[in-house]
């Protein structure tokens, strides 16, 4: 059984646990546990370490297999598979300490907010705290930004270590358990950090094969693929609406009205072209990896390019469908009620937000670059 299968047969129960995740702020335990079994965590884990190491276009597959039963399960994809890929350019003995002996150690990250440490005994003395830190309540480790002096390193903490801020009350994507994460005085080892440097060095031995050729966006496989789903459920809700309701002080159906025809065509093309757009641009990064090519950087930044698209133009559908739609979207437990609070929140995510535009406008003109990761 392949990896689809085996996410399609926990498909039914991801979907029967959405609300109970929606409300309880976080995935509960049997659904990670079947994310798990499925293989989810070892999407992008090198096989020499008892991963799949799969190719970023069924990547995403997965991710929009999980949306379409509950958008957080589908976010999870990126909790268990971020630091697995950036973990290419990390000391081999830092991946081995990770997964060595448990592919399925989950690695909770947030880039939000470094912490501060000072040196002290062939290690670090770490404090503060970062936000945004996606499944955190499932995770063995937790992966923050650190500052030392000058030096900007990456940590990697024992969650056992951490605490858990209860503030995850937010609009949209609840059942992503994307808390704060508190840090006080804590010493962890040298070996479990990296300096962060412009260029990312050499690859270790776990990652020589072409997935970890790809440019280090191919990350986006793992949740734009989330907005793509709410836009095409969004598309597919108006579609329903438009034979059944009829609008205000009028007897006429919805799907009589011009502004909602022409809005729900407009959405029906972006949403096709923005979704072409992306799995385009992760077939041709894959390619150029499988022919033993490295990306340019301008390459790198038109997969960016797409990346950011396929999120800002999702936004765009949900918006002109819940135009279309009007009342129908303010109604707690209607389906567009969810799917516009889901996407409201995560069109401003720092990776794929409307100003990583201009990022990749930076590197087209030759300009200074906001986002210098955006070339990793």
């Amino acid at each position: 059984m392949d990896v689809l299968d085996k996410v399609a047969s926990i498909v039914p129960l991801v979907r029967q646990q959405r609300s109970a995740a929606e409300a309880a702020g976080r995935l509960g335990d049997e659904v990670v546990a079947a994310l798990v079994e499925a293989g989810v965590t070892r999407l992008f884990l090198p096989s020499s370490l008892g991963g799949l190491e799969v190719d970023p276009v069924l990547c995403a597959k997965v991710t929009e297999m999980l949306a379409r039963a509950d958008t957080a399960a589908a976010w999870f994809v990126m909790v268990a598979n971020s630091a697995r890929l950036m973990a290419a350019y990390w000391p081999a003995e830092l991946v081995e300490i990770l997964w060595a002996d448990n592919p399925d150690a989950i690695v909770a990250a947030s880039g939000n907010r470094p912490l501060t440490g000072e040196a002290e005994k062939r290690g670090y003395r770490v404090s503060g705290f970062n936000s945004f830190v996606s499944g955190c309540h499932h995770a063995q480790w937790f992966l923050t930004p650190l500052i030392v002096g000058t030096e900007r390193r990456m940590a990697l903490l024992r969650m056992r270590d951490c605490e858990i801020v209860d503030n995850w009350q937010v609009l949209g994507m609840r059942g992503s358990g994307s808390n704060d994460v508190r840090v006080h005085d804590v010493w962890i080892p040298a070996r479990q950090t990296v300096l962060m440097t412009e260029e990312p060095g050499e690859r270790n031995r776990y990652y020589q094969g072409a997935l970890y050729r790809c440019p280090g966006r191919v990350v986006f496989a793992t949740y734009v693929p989330v907005t793509l789903v709410l836009a095409e459920q969004a598309l597919a809700t108006l579609l329903d609406l438009a034979e059944q309701k009829s609008p205000y002080a009028t007897d006429e159906k919805l799907k009589h009205r011009s502004i909602a025809q022409v809005k729900y065509g407009k959405a029906l093309a972006i949403h096709r072209s923005g979704r072409d757009y992306f799995y385009n641009a992760l077939a041709q990064a894959w390619q150029r990896a499988q022919a033993g090519e490295e990306a340019t950087p301008r390459q790198k930044a038109d997969l960016y390019l797409a990346g950011t698209h396929a999120v800002q133009s999702s936004a765009e559908v949900v918006g002109l469908v819940a135009d279309a739609a009007g009342t129908s979207v303010i109604y707690e437990g209607q389906p567009l009620e969810r799917i516009v609070r889901d996407m409201e929140t995560l069109r401003h995510h720092g990776f794929a937000s409307e100003s990583r535009y201009g990022s990749v406008a930076q590197l087209y003109w030759g300009a200074k670059l906001d986002y210098p990761l955006m070339l990793r």
